[in-house]
């Protein structure tokens, strides 16, 4: 082979290879794999929610659906119906506009597997992503995996306007 046909070839090696990287670290995933194999809906034992309001004026609540709860299979019926894309928080961070009257952050408590009571959870504003802190015993940090997610806006209402509909305690 000649200098330039293995230049090609090896030009041609690095972009399959970036590619692959590329595709993928961008994979679409389903709730119950940003979960993790231990993640079942039907294992969900409760969903304690905090709704934080972002106007003076509006009440804290606080409330917990069960298992028993056809709001939590609701809302993990609704979860559970998106894709989720990762996203990259690389370099400069664009302004993070809050674009929901509350805050919502959840823990998702799984039926206790023994010993150990393993929780995830799911945290959204409005903004274009949502943290979900997966299910996988593999991490870093014991249980818990930081991941952002792209997040439609108007599926984050709809998740807000399901919880709002809910009996709730304000919190002082």
């Amino acid at each position: 082979m000649t200098k330039r046909n293995n230049a090609a070839l090896a030009i041609g090696i690095i972009l399959v290879i970036v590619a692959a990287l590329v595709a993928i670290f961008n994979q679409s995933r389903t709730f119950p794999q940003i979960m993790g194999q231990s993640y079942a809906s039907a294992k969900v034992e409760s969903i304690h929610i905090y709704l934080s309001p972002m106007q003076n004026g509006l009440p804290t609540r606080e409330l917990t659906l069960t298992q028993e709860d056809p709001a939590a299979q609701d809302l993990l019926n609704l979860l559970g119906d998106q894709v989720y894309d990762v996203w990259y928080d690389v370099g400069a961070r664009e302004g993070h506009q809050i674009l929901l009257d509350y805050t919502v952050y959840m823990t998702l408590s799984m039926e206790p597997e023994g010993e150990e009571q393993a929780m995830a959870t799911v945290a959204l504003d409005g903004s274009k992503y949502m943290d979900i802190d997966g299910l996988d015993r593999g991490s870093w940090n014991g249980n818990w995996v930081r991941t952002h997610y792209r997040a439609d806006p108007a599926f984050q209402q709809e998740v807000l306007d399901l919880l709002l509909a809910q009996p709730y305690e304000e919190v002082l």
